[in-house]
């Protein structure tokens, strides 16, 4: 089930919200129920997938809570390792198969789908079992509470990933109150406003321009992608945190403004920063950090990163990618981009990031640096051709509403509607979000719904 789909928005949301407020008793049994109705709504046999992860983390997790040194340290190892066997058992053994075929081995592929939101919710259990190994909090007793961390509706499909330490306390404590569930109402349209209206539209204007071949009609094709991904992904978050303010949960922030970026250090801190701490806490530091060996573990961290994303060689090429950007800024051109106009390291930034998208939309390399060489005048078509003026004309108003919204601009917007309404700016607020619902709403009945990207990951 997708948060944009009118049986979520219409019965599963108003449903699940009146029974959590009015069960006297059981709150998070509810939820637990739900997660799993919303989780199996489109593929039942996955629900086994997800009650088989919460039951083997919780009994891996009281288990190595009574041991000590070497013994629990090997459970811990153990504990992951079955989890990551089952990750990449769906993600990864056809991409196995093709490597194994070049030799040539002539395997088939299996018929494997890869379950929706596998990636996410294997590294919540993993947050889960080394913060237990950590002493960071104690195991969990109750088997809903961690049900319910794991598999919560909120965040099962595509995140955020919430590391368990965070949302411990939460799970026996999260009173809904008046305050939290206006916030997430207002996060949770904003979400589904960036989805529907501009996500959605950047999708067509991607998908009409793969095969310009022009200079400029392919940029306008790499920069379509760059910001249909922003506002797809972005607007799943703020859906996904709205959801959780609105059962009694907070959830950090997993976007901030990531293309005002003047560096690729400084478009990690801002891109998916849900994903990037999991693996600076669960992966970079336990490696060393930058203590010892420190590009070695940038290229395992940045390898394993691309890896995560997909079972492509695209996949590793751009997190490798990030990887030797993140090196030459640490080693060389950190210094140099401080001396610069801020603007500068803007456009620096924009075209690492932009070139960076390329290879993880493309469905090979060679693809990709074709792209890429195109997108600096090499085996263009022309400057421009009359299909890039066309829709440019015709998207303009969703390219320029696009690149606004990608900047804090919207902040400095509600700020002033506040100082100009004063006590009715809320009222205000609330009637602007009702108009763009409706508006939202007819481009969903429309059947001009596009899947969110991050489920294919």
């Amino acid at each position: 089930m997708s948060f944009t789909t009118l049986v979520f928005l219409f019965l599963f949301l108003p449903v699940a919200l009146i029974l959590y407020r009015y069960m006297p008793k059981g709150k998070n049994l509810v939820l637990v129920l739900l997660s799993f109705l919303f989780y199996a709504w489109d593929n039942p046999a996955y629900l086994l997938l997800l009650i088989l992860s919460v039951c083997w983390n919780d009994l891996s997790a009281k288990w190595m809570n009574q041991q000590e040194g070497k013994k629990r340290r090997n459970t811990l190892i153990g504990s992951i390792v079955v989890d990551l066997m089952i990750l990449g058992f769906f993600k990864y053994t056809n991409f196995l198969i093709d490597i194994l075929n070049v030799f040539p081995f002539h395997l088939q592929h299996l018929p494997i789908h890869l379950p929706i939101g596998l990636s996410f919710f294997t590294f919540s259990a993993i947050s889960y079992l080394v913060d237990v190994y950590k002493k960071k909090t104690p195991v969990q007793n109750n088997w809903l509470s961690l049900a319910l961390y794991i598999g919560f509706f909120g965040k099962v499909n595509m995140g955020p990933i919430v590391q368990y330490a965070d949302m411990a306390d939460q799970l026996e404590n999260h009173p809904q109150t008046k305050e939290l569930f206006y916030q997430g109402i207002m996060l949770f349209l904003k979400g589904m406003f960036k989805k529907v209206l501009i996500a959605d539209r950047l999708a067509i204007l991607f998908g009409a321009m793969a095969s310009d071949t022009t200079l400029l009609g392919t940029w306008l094709y790499a920069i379509s992608y760059t910001l249909q991904l922003y506002f797809d992904f972005s607007g799943y978050s703020d859906m996904a945190i709205g959801l959780g303010r609105m059962f009694g949960f907070t959830f950090s922030p997993n976007f901030d403004h990531p293309y005002i970026a003047t560096s690729a250090q400084d478009f990690w801190r801002r891109w998916h920063i849900s994903l990037s701490r999991w693996f600076r806490d669960y992966l970079y530091i336990p490696l060393g950090g930058n203590r010892a060996h420190y590009i070695r573990n940038i290229f395992i961290v940045w390898f394993a990163t691309g890896l995560w994303h997909g079972a492509n060689w695209t996949f590793i090429f751009w997190g490798l990618y990030y990887g030797c950007f993140l090196l030459l800024e640490k080693y060389w051109l950190k210094e140099r981009l401080q001396k610069l106009p801020n603007w500068v390291s803007h456009v620096y930034a924009l075209v690492v990031i932009i070139v960076g998208w390329v290879f993880f939309f493309s469905p090979d390399i060679l693809t990709a640096f074709h792209t890429v060489g195109r997108m600096f005048g090499l085996g263009i078509g022309g400057i421009c051709s009359t299909q890039t003026l066309f829709y440019v004309k015709t998207y303009l108003v969703v390219l320029v509403a696009a690149i606004l919204f990608s900047m804090p601009i919207s902040q400095y917007g509600w700020r002033f509607v506040y100082v100009l309404f004063k006590q009715r700016a809320r009222l205000v607020s609330v009637i602007v979000y009702i108009f763009f619902f409706f508006v939202t709403i007819s481009f969903i009945v429309s059947s001009t719904y596009q899947s969110f990207l991050y489920f294919a990951f």
